[in-house]
């Protein structure tokens, strides 16, 4: 998954830009390792339903869940709910870190590229890109 997210924000982004970027961490009650890479994009870790205000609070416009419905702890509808209702876009689109499937990461970039989806809220079950650790 570490790597599948790299991959996309920096397909999403372009490799020099990604890097060239500034990598803040925050702490956000019902995030796990928030990582705001500018004001572009964000990648965490696990998520709670109800940080989907908190999420627009910081200035995002749609949450990417990148989680599979059968992975424990998951609540896509809690979470698609609870981003519903804090007025936020909210796109899932899982992923098999076990099995990565080319399509899934066209879905992604189609998805982000979409006019009222940046800047983007990105999250799946553990820490992602950047070197930054694990929850």
């Amino acid at each position: 998954m570490k790597y599948f997210t790299g991959f996309l924000l920096l397909a999403t982004f372009g490799t020099s830009m990604a890097f060239a970027q500034q990598v803040t961490k925050d702490n956000v009650p019902g995030i796990g390792n928030f990582a705001r890479v500018e004001t572009t994009v964000a990648c965490a870790g696990a998520i709670k339903p109800e940080s989907a205000a908190a999420i627009k609070k910081e200035g995002f416009v749609a949450i990417f869940n990148l989680r599979e419905a059968t992975e424990p702890g998951a609540d896509i509808e809690a979470e698609a709910a609870a981003a519903k209702a804090a007025g936020i876009n909210y796109v899932h689109i899982p992923f098999n870190s076990a099995k990565p499937d080319p399509a899934v990461a066209d879905q992604f970039l189609k998805a982000i590229a979409e006019k009222g989806n940046q800047p983007a809220f990105i999250h799946c079950a553990r820490r992602l890109a950047f070197g930054i650790s694990h929850v």
